[in-house]
């Protein structure tokens, strides 16, 4: 009885602070203990009371229907992630001049904001720390350095987007936006891109077990004020998902990028190892094919009694097919994933390693990872991570890098490694 009373003045609280415009989460906890001081809840009623009534409010506001707060607020979702790196960068001593050790501290921060317009219409923004001078860094790294007397630090616009959606199996985007194309792995785009044009993406499942999807793009790679025709990709990739089985799955796609007005262009961003005339100018243009393809396999050693929740193998192969590049024109990755699909909570692992081979032409050199030896193209590079959760949505990761640069594709007969140790500190809010 002493309960049902209390939920009766409760609910009179609240409907009371509708009136006001907000019902503060606050004011429900001081109006349970002060049931609690005149003895009609115990101090275990009125807990659970809170609870139960902050677990409604939650779900109202996902479900869009908690009247006191603006539709727009309802339909809007925040989110980012801040990341605290160690770095140490070491390269083979080329002369008595040339810096061999480097030890960074770094930080990322991404703030990210979606909200629906519509049913059908979403617009997201996000920030995020880094450069906007470019440099080979500016689109492919979102980190910042400790440095320059704790000055302060850059945040740029990393993504301003319209996505509409008419169908549920279509996706019209449109501005600076997430690469819609799929990689297994990072060896022709950086992770950190964020392309700029339009993209439709298609999606359809067409049995139980089986997905098709189709992603395009056109996306302007620079902006010249002549005469001249804009650098521009296009991509097209057909791809197919399909549960083998109930613990195994394959993804699989071809892609095909086009290229106009690139050739005869110094382009922002270039780690500069493209064929190139004495001015810089890149002499080829650039015409990729792409197959990728990955398995997934959940606990792939349970037959062993080995608790390891799930194997990922992928490979991928790359080849600049345009008629003009006879030699160093091709380049694949392979791969796996072993351990937790995603860490989510304490002592989820993942273990990650791929090995990276291509050419100097293989394709243009503003897109591979910054940090697989600069980004640079005509290079070999083993990559190793490792990632341990701490919690809910925080974890501690480790990722090592060693690579060469492929002999006799800068004019020297010298292969010059170069290791990057990075150990990271990642939340997610």
């Amino acid at each position: 009885m002493k309960r049902f009373l209390a939920i009766i003045v409760l609910a009179g609280s609240v409907v009371l602070s509708f009136g006001r415009g907000f019902c503060f989460a606050g004011e429900i906890d001081i109006l349970l203990q002060k049931l609690v001081e005149k003895g009609i809840l115990t101090p275990g009623e009125a807990q659970q009371i809170a609870t139960e009534t902050k677990e409604q409010v939650k779900k109202e506001i996902a479900e869009g229907k908690y009247s006191s707060l603006p539709a727009w607020v309802q339909n809007t979702k925040l989110k980012g992630d801040f990341r605290l790196r160690y770095q140490y960068d070491h390269a083979k001593k080329l002369s008595a001049t040339t810096p061999t050790d480097r030890h960074r501290g770094r930080i990322r921060l991404r703030l990210g904001l979606e909200s629906k317009v519509n049913e059908k219409l979403l617009v997201g923004v996000g920030l995020a720390t880094g450069l906007n001078d470019g440099s080979a860094d500016a689109s492919r790294s979102t980190n910042v350095s400790f440095s320059d007397s704790s000055s302060k630090k850059s945040l740029s616009l990393d993504y301003a987007f319209a996505q509409y959606s008419p169908v549920s199996w279509a996706t019209l985007i449109g501005g600076k936006f997430k690469n819609p194309i799929w990689e297994p792995g990072d060896m022709l785009w950086d992770t950190d891109i964020n392309p700029e044009g339009g993209a439709l993406k298609l999606s359809k499942k067409i049995s139980s077990n089986t997905e098709l999807f189709m992603n395009t793009g056109i996306l302007v790679i620079d902006e010249i004020s002549n005469k001249d025709s804009d650098p521009t990709m296009y991509a097209v990739q057909p791809g197919i998902v399909q549960q083998l089985t109930e613990a195994i799955s394959l993804k699989a796609a071809f892609s095909y990028y086009g290229f106009s007005g690139v050739k005869g262009k110094k382009l922002d961003g270039t780690a500069g190892t493209n064929s190139k005339t004495s001015a810089d100018k890149l002499i080829y243009n650039y015409k990729n094919i792409m197959p990728a393809i990955e398995l997934g396999i959940k606990e792939p050693l349970k037959a062993l009694r080995l608790n390891i929740p799930y194997l990922a193998l992928f490979c991928e192969y790359v080849k600049n097919i345009d008629s003009a590049v006879k030699d160093d024109n091709a380049g694949y990755m392979i791969g796996f994933k072993l351990g937790a699909e995603k860490i989510k909570k304490w002592a989820d692992w993942q273990l990650r390693y791929n090995y990276a081979r291509y050419a100097k032409d293989a394709f243009l050199d503003i897109l591979p990872d910054s940090d697989r030896y600069g980004g640079k193209t005509g290079v070999k590079a083993h990559e190793i991570m490792f990632d341990w959760g701490l919690g809910e949505n925080t974890w501690l990761g480790i990722d090592y890098y060693y690579g060469e640069q492929l002999k006799g594709n800068f004019g020297s007969n010298q292969s010059k490694p170069a290791s990057v140790v990075q150990i990271d500190w990642n939340m997610k809010f």
